[in-house]
């Protein structure tokens, strides 16, 4: 079994013993550079840090458990039952908010205006031009909150994608630059620049653009809330999926259609819910059960 070295960041705001026990520690208590989020702590480590080729390397932030339901017993394992080829293993928890969007720049764009041309032009910048309109992320490729271990290859991939970032966006002469630390809408307010939000879907854009990584996502619909909107999302990854792996544009086609039902469609179902509707309740009852399995 490969070693794993997962660690929690151990934020100024965060009491140590809040952190999971079972997992490392990585200490951003000086929060040098607030501006880059969790960032900065994990491009130290990288940068500084002597890597096992065979090991997975983890970041995760301290709400790691509240989010996911997911110990560091529970961490280790599923790198334990990891087939010795995956590179990444995926978890984010429930991705259904982006598994109704055709990729996660989609998605990006609906929360944070502006960002996918950014990302598409950081892409062309630095020779990796991408149409992010065709781009499609589903299931299992796509990660949330930097929730995801990897082994130092991809990591060097990731990093040297965000080095490059990270040099476009300290320099202030660069009209590119002057974008990414544009301030975006993020939970009724405005103090986190685009960046951030850029950053946070490179993994995403490198196990789909790349593909010469192997990824696992254990139970990437467990989900503690909202369970309502569930079942659309699971169809629509399902259709993405049949996309990726077919190329019929039907699937597309009926992937669009239920896009823009999402609203009506998920509304139905958590009506059907709450008046007990015998289709309905006992299939949401399953479908939250997922979330207390993998605790």
């Amino acid at each position: 079994m490969p070693a794993a070295h997962v660690h929690q960041i151990l934020n100024h705001y965060t009491p140590p013993q809040a952190l999971d026990p079972g997992f490392e520690v990585l200490d951003n208590r000086a929060n040098e550079r607030p501006d880059w989020y969790e960032y900065w702590p994990i491009r130290r480590y990288l940068i500084n840090a002597p890597l096992d080729e065979s090991a997975f390397y983890g970041f995760l932030s301290p709400k790691f458990k509240l989010k996911t339901n997911l110990d560091a017993r529970a961490v280790d394992g599923i790198v334990r039952g990891a087939n010795p080829a995956v590179d990444v293993i995926l978890l984010s928890p429930s991705i259904h908010n982006t598994a109704h969007h055709w990729n996660v720049f989609d998605h990006g764009e609906a929360e944070h205006p502006g960002l996918k041309a950014v990302a598409a032009e950081l892409f062309a910048r630095i020779g990796r031009p991408t149409d992010l309109d065709r781009l499609v992320s589903d299931s299992r490729n796509t990660v949330n909150s930097n929730f995801f271990l990897a082994k130092p290859r991809f990591w060097r991939a990731w990093l040297e994608v965000n080095e490059a970032m990270f040099r476009i966006a300290e320099d202030p002469a660069d009209p590119l630059g002057e974008r990414l630390r544009t301030p975006v809408p993020y939970r009724g307010r405005r103090d986190v620049q685009m960046k951030i939000f850029v950053m946070e879907r490179i993994a995403t854009w490198l196990l789909c653009a790349d593909g010469g990584f192997a990824a696992l996502a254990p139970d990437p619909f467990a989900s503690a809330a909202r369970v309502y909107k569930l079942p659309l999302a699971i169809v629509c990854d399902a259709l993405k999926i049949a996309y990726a792996t077919e190329g019929r544009p039907q699937y597309r086609d009926v992937f669009v259609m239920l896009g823009g039902l999402r609203k009506m469609l998920n509304f139905e179902v958590r009506v059907g819910d709450l008046l007990g509707t015998r289709r309905v309740r006992p299939a949401l009852r399953t479908l939250g059960a997922y979330w207390d399995r993998r605790g």
